[in-house]
């Protein structure tokens, strides 16, 4: 015995027992699905034909699984226009098991199978949603409560001062070491001279804003070593050491005299800009 049937606009030939693949129809695996649209019933020797479909005849089957097809490239190409579109498809399908086959009104005999899940893993699951919210209570009041300067208490220790980032003392030293050493010599370190090699240990020109490692050895090569040199700059001199350092302009919009003095006074250097 077999039927016709009619979904999703298509006919698929069934049977008890048989496995097919139509387009998506709404429900849940296990539910009991009725194809109503019958348009031929064939038992044996006798063929009933359907005007369109044959009346009293149902075929019933399980919905087995949601599932969707392979895909699908469109590409569409229009000559000499410089157009192309590239589209994919996958079409959403119903896996169905055809369980019988109905005449004279008959409705199915299987009822629907649910596939909820045991009491035990889904109280179990309830418990633990319930005891996350303790557990994270539980180590948020664990964790210790870290004061703020003003909630201390006139009595309490204050927390370490930060470390000396620069070693200021050390700039400052290193550079009144190197000025020492210049007026020994004989220099006169009240205006600018360029020096062949450093007086001892060179000074970080890095350390003024807008001085770079690749502008420290144009200064270098034009004979600024020190922070002395650069505070002793005259206008002529740093247009001179500007052309031959290439930047232009820097000494004045960044002063690097001012920047210069405050380093040797053991001051913070001055943030990059």
């Amino acid at each position: 015995m077999f039927a016709v049937i009619k979904t999703g606009g298509k006919q698929y030939r069934v049977a008890a027992g048989d496995t097919i693949t139509v387009e998506k129809l709404a429900g849940e695996p296990g539910q009991i699905i009725a194809f109503e649209q019958v348009l031929m019933l064939v038992n044996g020797a006798t063929t009933e034909i359907g005007v369109p479909a044959v009346a009293g005849a149902t075929v019933a089957g399980e919905l087995v699984e949601q599932t969707r097809g392979a895909k699908v490239i469109a590409f569409k190409k229009r000559r000499r226009k410089n157009s192309r579109r590239k589209r994919g498809h996958r079409q959403d399908l119903t896996v169905v098991k055809i369980t019988e086959i109905l005449t004279g009104g008959a409705k199915p005999t299987l009822q629907a199978r649910t596939n909820r899940p045991a009491a035990g893993p889904r109280e179990h699951g309830v418990e633990a949603d319930e005891a996350a919210p303790d557990a994270a209570k539980a180590e948020k009041t664990s964790k210790p409560k870290i004061k703020k300067v003003e909630d201390r208490s006139p009595g309490e220790p204050q927390a370490p001062a930060q470390p000396d980032q620069h070693n200021r003392a050390g700039i400052a030293t290193n550079s009144a070491t190197a000025l020492e050493a210049a007026k020994a010599k004989g220099i006169d370190t009240e205006t600018f001279q360029p020096l062949e090699q450093p007086i001892g240990k060179p000074d970080d020109l890095k350390l003024i804003s807008g001085v770079g490692p690749a502008i420290e050895k144009k200064l270098n090569a034009a004979g600024v070593w020190h922070y002395w040199q650069v505070k002793a700059f005259s206008d002529e001199d740093i247009a001179k050491v500007e052309q031959q350092a290439g930047a232009k302009g820097r000494a004045h919009r960044d002063d690097w005299r001012g920047q210069a003095a405050d380093l040797m006074a053991g001051k913070e250097p001055r943030p990059k800009s």
